[in-house]
């Protein structure tokens, strides 16, 4: 791609240095880059999205450098277009982590995740995707679906999958943590490459929510926007979810119900997170299951219901402490507010999932 000038901007910074950036392999933007790990000026992120476009890319280039791209900024995957030299595309990537929302609008093409391998990212990821024009056909596990505009679907980067979009198109897509989508509602392989409509109740106020967010995201601080892509994300699985749960009785599996008790619990235990009172006997009789089944549900997904309590009100920890429109709070009062009673106690136990004390885990993260 040497000589080659490409669009590629982060808004508010030097295009000279992006497009620098591209053509000598060097990131010009460690701090905002997401290719890197550490991208310490995260409020600056949510001011300034990745954008991506093939207009200025000679025709004959412009596959290739999508391909690159997709690979840079999504994961790996192979691309092919039957409008050779007349294929166009865009990607918008509002980036907050650890779920980042991304536009993309693009002429007829195929992709393709051939060789599931770890990405640059270092993780898996999880793509909800939105399709909001167009039309693709998605295969994964053995299954085989069409999206028409205002259908969702599920894909798994560490298997292979297939997307062809016979028409231009322009999607929405979530992206999200394989390990975190785990966390939340256990085994999801049952969805992947599955259809979910927006014409339900649930289905619409996903859509309405995940275009406001894309419209309004430049405009929200990194806090706000990474709470609201939090919400974002629960509401799309759970999309999916009782769209998969909507199956004749016949055919519902026991596993089934399992995940959906578990992603309740799960979603029970986030909503009360800062109540000192949470504990597993209280899930469970929100369930209206025995605590004993609770914790085998939990079980099969290798952690117990208190484990689980535990580092999701240590995640928050973390999160307020490495938020800079919280430093007038102290440690304790952030420990309090989600349900830890003891501070000797949190200072022990956040040091064990992070390896630093919550004092150096601030200091560090505002560094």
């Amino acid at each position: 791609m040497s000589g080659i000038q490409v669009k590629i901007s982060y808004k508010d910074d030097d295009p000279q240095s992006s497009r620098k950036s591209l053509v000598s392999g060097q990131c010009a933007q460690p701090n905002k880059c997401i290719r890197c790990k550490e991208q310490p000026d995260a409020k600056a992120m949510t001011r300034a999205p990745v954008f991506i476009s093939t207009d200025r890319i000679p025709p004959k280039a412009r596959l290739s450098f999508w391909q690159t791209q997709v690979a840079n900024l999504l994961t790996h995957m192979e691309c092919s277009s039957s409008a050779g030299e007349g294929f166009s595309g865009s990607i918008t990537a509002h980036l907050s982590s650890p779920t980042n929302l991304i536009e993309i609008s693009a002429a007829s093409h195929a992709i393709a995740r051939v060789e599931p391998k770890t990405s640059h990212k270092g993780e898996e990821q999880i793509y909800v995707c939105l399709q909001l024009s167009g039309e693709a056909t998605v295969e994964q596990n053995n299954r085989l679906s069409i999206l028409r505009a205002g259908d969702m679907t599920l894909l798994d980067t560490s298997k292979t999958f297939s997307a062809e979009f016979p028409y231009a198109m322009s999607q929405l897509v979530l992206e999200i943590p394989r390990a975190l989508v785990r966390r939340q509602i256990g085994a999801f392989e049952r969805l992947t490459a599955t259809v979910a409509g927006t014409d339900t109740a649930m289905g619409a106020m996903t859509k309405s929510f995940l275009e406001s967010l894309a419209q309004n995201f430049e405009g929200l601080g990194y806090g706000v926007a990474q709470r609201l892509t939090e919400q974002a994300m629960d509401m799309a699985v759970m999309t999916l979810m009782s769209s998969a749960d909507e199956t004749p009785a016949s055919l519902r599996e026991n596993t089934a119900t399992r995940s959906v008790l578990a992603y309740r619990g799960r979603a029970f235990i986030e909503a009360n997170l800062r109540s000192h009172s949470l504990a597993p006997l209280g899930v469970a009789e929100h369930l209206g299951i025995s605590k004993r089944y609770l914790s085998s549900i939990f079980a099969s997904d290798g952690q117990s219901v208190e484990r689980y309590i535990w580092e999701r009100r240590l995640t928050k920890c973390a999160r307020d402490l490495k938020d800079r429109q919280q430093t007038a709070r102290s440690i304790g009062e952030i420990a309090f507010s989600w349900g830890f009673n003891n501070l000797a106690h949190f200072s022990q136990s956040f040091k064990s999932a992070f390896g630093k004390t919550p004092r150096e885990f601030r200091k560090h993260a505002r560094q």
